[in-house]
């Protein structure tokens, strides 16, 4: 094989991962009002700080989700007007003025959002309002947390792009 040829199939390979990458699914999302979600507190931690790795994490499982899930040149579009995470922050000490994150099951994890969906001409797919939670989250899978952080969330979420794209 001659070097000129081995330069064009790497170039080849370059130009077809190039478009590749531009055809896949895209996602747009909108945290509306951080600071007023039911629950994204993060107890021993500033407030602020986990309200940002909160949001990010969480950006990063829709997006992974939808990359996996979704078809290529879809654009799908969420505004996320509500989050509680598994668990809630306990006191336990009244001279220890922080609280730990406890996992009960009356602490189970919700998302509610807005989300449409359209191809790659701009047509709506589908759209609607969804209040995704788990329930049974304690019992929804392993005994321990496999995944973490935010472990129930992140299952959560592929498990609604899952029945309602897959």
């Amino acid at each position: 094989m001659s070097c000129k040829s081995s330069v064009q199939r790497i170039f080849l390979a370059c130009l077809c991962l190039c478009l590749i990458a531009e055809i896949r699914a895209d996602v747009e999302i909108q945290w509306l009002e951080p600071e007023k979600f039911r629950d994204i507190r993060g107890g021993t931690v500033n407030q602020q700080r986990f309200q940002q790795q909160v949001i990010a994490v969480l950006t990063a499982y829709f997006e992974e989700a939808a990359s996996e899930i979704l078809a290529p040149g879809q654009n799908l579009r969420l505004s996320i007007t509500d989050v509680d995470l598994a668990g809630d922050v306990e006191y336990f000490f009244f001279r220890f003025p922080f609280g730990v994150r406890v996992m009960r099951d009356v602490y189970f994890p919700a998302i509610e959002f807005n989300y449409v969906l359209t191809n790659e001409d701009g047509e709506v797919i589908r759209s609607g309002e969804e209040n995704i939670k788990d329930m049974g989250y304690l019992y929804s899978g392993g005994l321990f947390i496999k995944d973490p952080p935010f472990d129930y969330e992140k299952r959560m979420i592929f498990d609604w792009f899952r029945k309602n794209f897959g």
